[in-house]
């Protein structure tokens, strides 16, 4: 990344933040409302300071906050084939955590973001069906 460090401090702190604070709430769409948070600060932060690979992780992330919400929302009007598991929460929550270590500490970003991607694609109906099938893999 070429943000600086103080602006990547910003970010790390920020992503900390909501990771604490999707581990507190046990509502799964408070979840997903903290985990909204990270794009926009990364989005204010490019703003500041562009950086081609700002612009990637926040173009990833909102495809994960946007398959989330989906997915609850197709729960709520009665889509109660494909669920959203525990374990994807529990894992959204670890790539948060990978996340801000490497935006911390200045390291490759493509194998977590593309971890991101997997997970999104879990949330759909053909994702939850390679999951159930054991192909599709959002744990390493």
């Amino acid at each position: 990344m070429k943000t600086s460090e103080s602006y990547r401090k910003v970010i790390a702190e920020e992503i900390d933040y909501v990771e604490n604070m999707m581990n507190e709430t046990p509502d799964i769409e408070k979840k997903i409302y903290f985990f909204s948070g990270i794009q926009a600060t990364i989005q204010r932060i490019f703003n500041l300071e562009y950086d081609l690979d700002l612009v990637y992780i926040q173009v990833i992330l909102q495809h994960t906050h946007v398959a989330f919400i989906q997915r609850l929302q197709a729960i709520k009007n009665g889509d109660l084939v494909v669920p959203l598991l525990k374990e994807q929460i529990e894992q959204l929550i670890g790539i948060i955590k990978e996340l801000s270590e490497k935006i911390r500490g200045n390291k490759p970003l493509d194998s977590t973001l593309k971890k991101f991607a997997i997970l999104a694609y879990s949330t759909t109906g053909n994702g939850y069906y390679l999951f159930q099938k054991g192909l599709l893999k959002i744990k390493e």
